[in-house]
């Protein structure tokens, strides 16, 4: 099936179809979008050797970071 045969399908859908197959295509790419993030991240933590470390140092070090920035650029 091409792009155009696909677009006829889904014009030819009621409204209300339209709508639920648009929110579920809506959540799909956010899940890939989420595990694409998910997975650089852990590729960062692997490149930096803390893919073990343990999730509240990580967020100990985010935090510290997030401060760091809010005093740099807000004066925080």
């Amino acid at each position: 099936m091409n792009i155009n045969q696909l677009a006829e399908q889904i014009a030819a859908l009621e409204h209300a179809e339209q709508e639920a197959l648009f929110k579920k295509v809506v959540e799909l790419s956010f899940q890939h979008e989420l595990a694409t993030l998910a997975r650089q991240y852990q590729e960062r933590l692997a490149h930096a050797g803390k893919l073990d470390q343990r999730a509240e140092e990580v967020l100990a070090e985010m935090e510290i970071i997030r401060e760091e920035i809010a005093v740099h650029d807000y004066g925080a």
